[in-house]
């Protein structure tokens, strides 16, 4: 069995953020939120300060990596209520980030990063 341990969830900026568990051997975060009610940006700002132990101010701002409006708008279901469906990955302060549409969030450490 793999050391794994919780951080603290969702720093309050993001309510319906779960624990961001550790995969402490594979360096992996992962989380899930709601993304009816939360945005999945801060959600993913939320998760990198939690895996790297700073405040979401110390990072850097989430727009310089991927468009966050299109990052919102790609996991939030539409106003027929069509499900999306699928996941998009990108690297954010050292980090491999994979956002699914089922409202889970994993981020991994970069080796040498």
């Amino acid at each position: 069995m793999r050391p794994s341990q919780e951080t603290p969830g969702s720093i309050d900026v993001v309510d319906s953020l779960s624990a961001v568990e550790c995969d402490l051997e594979e360096e992996l975060f992962q989380a899930t939120y709601d993304e009816s009610s939360d945005s999945t940006t801060l959600a993913v700002v939320t998760v990198i300060a939690a895996a790297t132990s700073k405040d979401p101010l110390e990072l850097a701002p989430l727009h310089y990596t991927i468009d966050g409006d299109a990052l919102d708008d790609l996991f939030t279901n539409s106003i027929t209520g069509t499900e999306k469906r699928g996941s998009t990955s990108f690297e954010y302060e050292g980090f491999e980030v994979t956002v699914f549409s089922e409202g889970r969030i994993e981020a991994e450490r970069i080796a040498g990063a």
